[in-house]
């Protein structure tokens, strides 16, 4: 029985920061990031969106009324928990309109999650193959402002729908490897992550040497907390693809930045995108790397058919169009994201809701969010 993603969707944001703009601010050779680590654009979280509404629409961009009804689990990957308590899949489920008997489990690994929860998925599917399970991440990479990091920011969310004959691609198992290592961590009471670039890069590459399978593919998508992670990494694949293969698997990240659990994931949007020729019955070569520190290698097949549930078009439309901001805009929406992320009471300011925006964060009540649907 094949059991793999039947269909897949992401959200990023409505906003974006060019990273002209971010040189220019920074004093910095804008060749240092469009060019060192390969990003052009930083997407930017709105001050009505959280990792919640970003869920939900990337969710609602892919369920329909049969899938919500064969859903019984939730997985809900991130690394930018809005609770120590509540899974945040809570407020999904319930703006969703899903049925009650259902299971929500929150999961923390790094950047890693989101794979973990995809492949606790499938094992649950091949026991279950009429049940369905929504896998989500979502994070906002936050470094703070005039930090090493800033450059890397990103925002956005990743839905997967995992079944039994799946309609746009089977997964097959991974190999795995776990060591303890201090290479990107984050306190409870730290507002960003501690950092060692470097050893991080070193850590990503040592996992991936462990776990390579020696197969070639034609396109491999990577983990990147910056869209030249891709680069770095094809260089110790055993079975590097070429570069203009390389150029579709980091061309999403490009855009967006980071966006930690679905960053993988938005590699693999990227190529069903962006690919010139057919994925039909083409095997994907997936690394998913968490720090602290887990590395995976697994792979997907591609389904015959699979252009009917992934709307390429629709995708490319989502970053297109995206309205750039300046840089005051960007200091003022990162100051008041961070700000809310530590508070009891907020109501809705007079920010205007993007006009493309299904979900918004509407009020905070002694910490307990309130979210509306906008067409409501």
């Amino acid at each position: 029985m094949k059991i793999g993603i039947d269909k897949i969707g992401f959200y990023v944001p409505r906003y974006f920061l060019d990273m002209t703009s971010l040189a220019k601010e920074r004093n910095q050779d804008v060749n240092k990031y469009k060019v060192g680590i390969g990003q052009h654009k930083m997407a930017v979280i709105s001050p009505s969106e959280d990792i919640v509404t970003m869920a939900l629409e990337a969710a609602n961009s892919i369920l329909d009324d049969t899938d919500k009804a064969a859903i019984d689990t939730i997985l809900f990957a991130t690394e930018t928990a809005i609770d120590y308590s509540k899974a945040a899949g809570n407020y999904v489920h319930r703006m969703l309109g899903l049925q009650h008997n259902i299971r929500i489990l929150e999961l923390k690994q790094a950047c890693y999650a989101a794979t973990g929860s995809l492949q606790l998925a499938i094992d649950y599917v091949r026991m279950q193959p009429d049940k369905k399970v929504l896998v989500l991440s979502s994070d906002v990479a936050w470094y703070g402002f005039n930090t090493p990091g800033e450059s890397t920011q990103g925002a956005g969310a990743i839905a997967m729908l995992v079944s039994a004959n799946p309609r746009l691609a089977e997964v097959h198992k991974g190999q795995f490897t776990t060591e303890e290592l201090p290479d990107f961590y984050r306190p409870s009471y730290q507002e960003v992550p501690t950092v060692d670039g470097h050893l991080s890069i070193r850590c990503y590459n040592d996992m991936l040497k462990r776990v390579d399978p020696n197969t070639s593919y034609l396109y491999t998508c990577f983990h990147m907390p910056f869209a030249n992670m891709a680069v770095k990494a094809n260089k110790v694949f055993s079975n590097p693809i070429s570069q203009d293969k390389i150029d579709v698997v980091k061309a999403f990240t490009q855009e967006v930045g980071n966006i930690y659990n679905g960053s993988l994931f938005l590699s693999l949007i990227s190529v069903l995108s962006l690919a010139k020729e057919s994925l039909e019955n083409e095997t994907i070569g997936m690394f998913s790397y968490g720090s602290g520190a887990i590395g995976e290698f697994f792979s997907l097949t591609i389904q015959e058919g699979y252009e009917h549930v992934f709307d390429k078009t629709k995708a490319l439309s989502h970053l297109d169009s995206r309205d750039e901001i300046n840089f005051k805009t960007y200091v003022e929406y990162m100051t008041f994201y961070k700000d809310k992320e530590v508070t009891h009471q907020y109501i809705a300011s007079d920010f205007k809701a993007h006009k493309d925006n299904q979900f918004v964060l509407e009020q905070m009540v002694q910490g307990h969010r309130i979210y509306k649907k906008v067409s409501d």
